[in-house]
């Protein structure tokens, strides 16, 4: 309901500042509860100031309405560094997931802990914590993201006896109940991050928000070190401890969660320069390309160096989808969720809006701007559905939202979570499978037959036999269910499959959902690159 631009403000000298600016979609401009929710975000992390906190620099009004200035983080969230590790054959390290979850736990400390400037106690709840709100710099910061559906005193959007607002796989219990939340409830949230990373999978997967929800409050939790031999009990302990039911039984606050877990990682712990250096292993080719687009806002990027650094930008990094709505839940004994069908939608090219309105305007200088900066604006506007967290070029480039990456068992064979050099056996990946050389098939005799039997001879000339030349992978899954799937009308076995080579072109993919119904979309396959598609729930496909 909110679309994003990015922008900037100059200055004498050559001075400039990049900032993400927010601005209520036309027709949400009427929903007055999206606009104290958005008035409730600015007021609330304008006063914050912490470096694991992403910023708010500015609120203003212009005759398009509301708007706000960010801070522009150049980096990626956790579902893409996960994404990203996966598509490299590498698992998450671990020292980098406990380090992201120290961090978060000291911004969650100082938000539940805020004191105003006027030293009155406002403690804020930020009620949605999970991967797709948490970025990493490629400097190695770690940012938490969008406070739109914190709790704080004096908020302006009440939430009302026995609804919930969040993340439905990351919610604590009380949140799921609708009970009254404090900021431990934000610390079962990092619980469940930090499982989900530790183990490669869900922990609270469920077919509909109404089974994730009853996972949450009933599903026996596992052990991180029994799902994972590498990571040790220590770590597994800190992690069960934030997973409690019972609030009391958790930690008190975030910090003391923090200390846990420096006391648990050790040496493995590590610090903003180690998780740049993965950053930058990761994403090297993104950062080019953010360079690239931020010098086009100066006019210092040619037509070419602004195309490539959008295809860099556009290349797999997940699908580009719409994510699960978080919907307000009626509190009942038996919670029922409505599904509420997610479609990806286009957002047309918005051109860049002049610094101020034209000369005739009647507008008073306090509706023109919110302060003395001019904010100019450029690139393409951004559907900011859901969370709106999305402080990404990569996504205003695809126009579409990236969901929250479907986390699997690694079935890789790679060792998992342990450093270089942290001693103890590390379990072997597999003999790559070599693949069969092309066989020259026998000429046959046409005859008569069926153009079945035409489509049944070409079966056994599957792509992973082609020359390389022209080929590419495929990752795709649903929700990790199994399901038979179709590539250009020939069976491909079942998903979720994992680097599936494929002709270069566009690909016609058939999958039977669970009702037996076939569902039909078409991916492009780029030579030499992986393509994932990865959907939150069956709902997601056309």
């Amino acid at each position: 309901m909110a679309e994003l631009f990015l922008g900037f403000t100059s200055g004498p000298g050559g001075f400039r500042k990049y900032v993400v600016v927010k601005r209520i979609l036309p027709d949400a401009r009427d929903n007055e509860q999206f606009e104290r929710m958005f008035l409730d975000e600015a007021r609330i992390t304008a006063a914050f100031n912490h470096p694991n906190i992403a910023q708010v620099f500015d609120l203003g009004q212009e005759e398009d309405g509301l708007y706000l200035a960010m801070e522009f983080i150049a980096g990626q969230n956790l579902n893409q560094i996960t994404s990203a590790c996966l598509r490299s054959q590498q698992p998450v390290p671990l020292g980098f997931t406990l380090s992201v979850a120290r961090d978060v736990c000291m911004a969650l400390h100082y938000a539940h802990t805020f004191t105003a400037p006027s030293g009155e106690p406002s403690p804020v709840i930020h009620r949605d914590v999970a991967q797709k709100n948490i970025m990493v710099t490629y400097d190695g910061m770690v940012k938490l993201l969008d406070f739109g559906i914190a709790k704080a005193k004096g908020s302006l959007e009440r939430t009302h006896a026995g609804t919930v607002k969040g993340t439905t796989g990351y919610m604590s219990p009380e949140q799921v109940r609708g009970d009254k939340l404090d900021g431990r409830s934000d610390l079962f949230s990092v619980g469940v991050m930090m499982h989900e990373m530790l183990t490669g999978a869900r922990l609270f997967a469920g077919k509909t928000e109404r089974d994730e929800m009853m996972k949450i409050l009933e599903a026996p939790i596992p052990w991180p070190s029994h799902v994972t031999p590498h990571v040790s009990e220590q770590v597994s302990k800190v992690v069960m401890q934030s997973l409690e039911r019972s609030r009391e039984k958790r930690f008190a606050n975030g910090r003391d969660m923090a200390r846990a877990i420096e006391a648990a990682a050790g040496s493995l712990i590590q610090d903003a320069d180690h998780r740049g250096s993965l950053m930058k292993e990761l994403f090297t080719e993104r950062m080019a390309a953010t360079r690239a687009l931020l010098e086009s806002a100066d006019g210092t990027a040619n037509s070419l160096m602004l195309e490539a650094a959008k295809r860099a930008l556009r290349g797999d990094d997940g699908p580009y989808l719409p994510v699960r709505e978080n919907q307000a839940t009626p509190k009942t004994g038996n919670p029922s969720v409505p599904g509420a069908k997610k479609v990806s939608r286009k957002v047309s090219t918005v051109k860049p809006r002049a610094g101020q309105p034209p000369a005739d305007t009647d507008l008073t200088p306090g509706q023109r701007r919110g302060s003395n900066i001019l904010w100019g604006l450029v690139l393409l506007g951004i559907l900011g559905g859901g969370g709106y967290g999305a402080l990404r070029l990569s996504s205003a480039l695809d126009a579409t939202m990236e969901p929250v990456v479907e986390l699997k068992p690694y079935n890789s064979g790679l060792p998992i979570f342990p450093e270089p050099g942290d001693g103890g056996a590390l379990a072997k990946a597999p003999e790559p499978v070599k693949k069969p050389e092309p066989v020259k098939k026998p000429e046959k005799v046409r005859t008569t037959s069926s153009r079945e039997d035409e489509d049944e001879d070409r079966k056994p000339e599957p792509a992973v036999v082609k020359s390389s030349r022209g080929m590419g992978k495929l990752t795709f899954s649903v929700h990790g269910d199994k399901a038979p799937l179709k590539v250009d009308g020939k069976d491909a076995g079942e998903i979720p499959v994992l680097g599936l080579s494929l002709p270069a072109g566009t690909r016609t993919l058939k999958v039977r959902d669970p009702q037996g119904k076939w569902r039909t979309l078409r991916v492009d396959i780029v030579a030499g690159e992986a393509t994932t598609r990865r959907f939150d729930s069956w709902q997601d496909l056309p």
